[in-house]
């Protein structure tokens, strides 16, 4: 019998078609999966189930949950069913999530407002639906706060939050996105043991195939608001009867073609590099205590080299990162930037000039006011003789990046992701910098932007000499755009080496983990 059944399901926005004649089915303990680039369809897909549209939306076809017709539903029906029936999962658990809010209470709340139970047997469930996720009670307790917790417990908090009511259907729109390749290890076998135990089914949303390979019983590939291609992962894998799904493939193991990098000076020099944190002491008149961010890093990058910085969340990559801008004091050690040093809060604006940062989120590094020119022309506050056209030199760094000049009267908002990276790429560059560290700059773009956008770096490396330090958890990124490799781990660099022999032949142990934990599609497969 379908747990979930979708048949011809067709949706337009104010008019504007966004799905058309899409079909599929879910069956009780089973996973499945949709997979397409970011705009496909597939979060709309699952939000028509949820009926959580927004305005202007019309909707023909159907959709039932055990034989109940959802499409069109009253809200009060469907108050009724989320969470007690359908549980949903979303992407960015920190915007999901009360900030003002324990978890302890939020995980409750789903039982209290379905009626289930009174406050305090809420709790005692929350608490051990938030065991049953990971997060016991010696090190989680219940008024704890979001913000108190690691993305990786902030999810757990939200698939608590989901399984509350131990609903029939669980949708999981691209919940291990953001997280380092550990925590989504831990995240995907909850679902999967989840799956098994409740005998509930799982709609899993997301861009990466390695994921899909490692979790779906049957998928379901999207474009342009259509399914082009269906079936059971391991057929579906191995023929890829659909071009686009050929193209799908063909990104998610996409290296760049490279220049090699450029013999010469040293560019960044980190040594012995070492941050700490103050924490407030047990007592109120208690001496404050110190945590070690960074111990001792030691990190060199030359002239026209690409250096990758990986771990998991929470070891220091950041705030590593953080040193070298000039942002955060040093405790121990050194940071020179071409034979300069780096001291926070005293890096003269020629230093400044040097160095650049893309972060991971392009739309909130932006000012969502201003318009593309005014953004991308920011960092020409650094220099001391600012070009006399400078539209005409926002104009080229666009250009440079792969769009057009016409981009400079837009806003932010108008731009889709991919693009909205190569805008922070084209910022970062119009100042000809000499080093840019890219954090996290890719792991949210879908497999066919992020080939582009590490096309886009591989060329402007080449034409302008840039050195690049990738900081990053996706572990096949950094093997397809770095030359050598840094491993950090609570702090300290563990290993580092040439990128392909670190990755082939890892000598620390927590190495060997990361890349163990990382999904790969079986070689059988292509």
């Amino acid at each position: 019998m379908s747990l979930l059944r979708v048949s011809n399901l067709s949706l337009a926005i104010h008019g504007a078609p966004i799905l058309k004649d899409v079909s599929f089915e879910i069956v009780p303990g089973e996973i499945f999966a949709l997979v397409g680039e970011s705009g496909s369809g597939k979060s709309m897909t699952a939000l028509s189930a949820m009926q959580l549209l927004p305005q202007g939306t019309t909707t023909t076809g159907a959709i039932t949950l055990t034989g109940t017709p959802l499409l069109n539903a009253p809200e009060p029906q469907m108050c009724a069913l989320r969470g007690r029936e359908i549980g949903m999962i979303f992407q960015e658990p920190m915007t999901a999530l009360n900030p003002v809010q324990t978890i302890g209470d939020q995980v409750a709340e789903t039982l209290r407002v379905h009626g289930v139970t009174d406050r305090t047997e809420a709790l005692e469930i929350a608490r051990e639906r938030l065991n049953r996720v990971g997060l016991d009670a010696d090190r989680f307790p219940l008024d704890r706060y979001p913000h108190e917790l690691s993305g990786g417990q902030r999810q757990r908090v939200c698939i608590a939050m989901a399984i509350a009511l131990r609903p029939k259907l669980l949708i999981a729109d691209e919940p291990t996105t953001a997280l380092d390749v550990s925590t989504q290890a831990q995240i995907l076998a909850l679902l999967k043991e989840l799956v098994a135990d409740e005998g509930m089914g799982l709609m899993l949303i997301t861009h990466d195939l390695a994921v899909v390979s490692r979790m779906a019983d049957r998928v379901a590939v999207m474009k342009d608001g259509e399914i082009v291609e269906d079936g059971a992962t391991e057929a579906l894998f191995r023929t890829r009867a659909h071009p686009y799904t050929q193209k799908l493939f063909s990104a998610s193991t996409h290296r760049p073609t490279r220049a090699h990098p450029r013999s010469g000076a040293t560019v960044l020099d980190v040594a012995q590099v070492s941050r700490d944190y103050g924490r407030a002491g047990l007592s109120l008149f208690g001496p404050r205590t110190k945590t070690r961010a960074v111990d001792s890093a030691t990190l060199t990058i030359g002239e026209g080299e690409s250096v990758g910085l990986v771990g998991e969340s929470g070891c220091g990559k950041s705030t590593l990162s953080r040193t070298i801008l000039g942002l955060d004091p040093i405790a121990e050690g050194t940071v020179t930037l071409t034979d300069h040093p780096i001291q926070a809060g005293r890096v003269p604006n020629a230093l400044r000039r040097e160095m650049q940062v893309v972060f991971q989120d392009p739309y909130g590094s932006f000012n969502p006011r201003h318009r593309v020119e005014r953004l991308v022309a920011e960092p020409f506050h650094l220099a001391d003789q600012p070009p006399a056209d400078i539209r005409a030199a926002v104009a080229e760094a666009l250009e440079a990046v792969g769009l057009g000049p016409e981009a400079m009267d837009r806003y932010i908002h108008e731009f889709s992701g991919g693009q909205r990276q190569r805008i922070a790429i084209a910022r970062a560059l119009i100042i000809r910098p000499k080093l840019i560290i890219l954090d996290e700059a890719v792991s949210a773009l879908d497999v066919s932007i992020r080939a582009q956008v590490l096309d886009l770096l591989a060329d402007l490396q080449g034409r302008f000499g840039l050195s690049y330090l990738f900081v990053s958890h996706d572990l096949h990124v950094v093997r397809a755009i770095t030359d050598r490799v840094y491993v950090m781990r609570a702090g300290r660099i563990v290993e580092d080496g040439e990128t392909e022999q670190v990755f082939s032949q890892p000598k620390a142990d927590y190495t060997k983990s990361l890349i163990d934990a990382t999904p790969t599609i079986p070689d059988n497969w292509r």
